[in-house]
């Protein structure tokens, strides 16, 4: 099969995105037991980054992630949001309005940054260099960016096995392009940036389809959910388990 060029994966993505396609149905319940715990110290986590933003000139990759990132009390100096996206980037300025600091919008695709280089103090991300060529992306973030300047992304990996048969089996859940950060694409990352992380969801995944069965679509602060989380918080300490995890936050400085 012919290998699909740059510009045919960007309008797939565009399409996906602007049509709103992605079912994600199926695994909103079992969503809502196995990250009840793990979304409250992925805030707390992101609570604490979000202190290096203050006065501080931002791109967000991705476009309006940062309306649910960002508490009133974070100020950048100034904000700059893209999306390859029309509808998302639309979504970005409602969100804008609300907003008492700059923030400017761009239609642009994050593989192929247009800004001066060492325009941003730094660039962040919910959920989207998996959608990105990660060589090509990260150059450009690493060009655009401050000597000593900041990446902070949030990202699904793709190393554990039954993560990828599942993904394999629910193929409407996500682009027909994406691919979920696997160790090859974090060691890309690597040769640019420093790199530090936060791993989170193997137990709370397999203790969530327990938790589901025995309380339904309710009930999700539970023992069974809390004993998840806390395994996840001991073993995410030991660096050869971090392929187990279904998600990251990784983030550094610019070499």
């Amino acid at each position: 099969m012919k290998a699909r060029t740059r510009e045919e994966i960007n309008q797939t993505e565009r399409d996906y995105w602007n049509q709103n396609k992605l079912d994600r149905t199926k695994i909103k319940k079992l969503r809502r037991h196995a990250f009840f715990y793990s979304y409250k110290r992925e805030r707390k986590i992101i609570n604490k980054l979000l202190l290096e933003f203050d006065d501080k000139d931002v791109l967000e990759i991705g476009s309006y992630t940062w309306a649910a990132w960002f508490d009133k009390s974070t100020k950048p100096k100034s904000l700059t949001c893209i999306n390859i996206s029309e509808q998302e980037l639309e979504n970005g300025k409602k969100h804008a309005s609300s907003r008492d600091f700059p923030i400017n919008h761009y239609l642009m695709d994050a593989n192929d940054l247009s800004f001066a280089d060492e325009s941003f103090d730094i660039v962040f991300g919910g959920a989207i260099l998996h959608h990105l060529d990660i060589e090509k992306s990260i150059s450009h973030i690493h060009r655009v960016l401050k000597p000593g300047g900041k990446i902070i992304f949030l990202e699904p990996l793709n190393m554990n096995p039954i993560y990828k048969i599942y993904r394999k089996m629910n193929p409407q859940e996500r682009t027909p392009d994406e691919h979920a950060l696997v160790s090859k694409d974090i060691k890309i990352i690597k040769e640019k940036f420093t790199f530090d992380h936060y791993f989170f969801d193997f137990f709370t995944v397999m203790f969530g389809v327990v938790s589901l069965k025995v309380y339904g679509d309710k009930n999700y602060d539970n023992w069974i959910n809390k004993l998840a989380s806390n395994l996840d918080i001991f073993i995410s300490k030991i660096p050869f388990f971090y392929v187990l995890f279904a998600r990251v936050i990784l983030y550094g400085n610019k070499k």
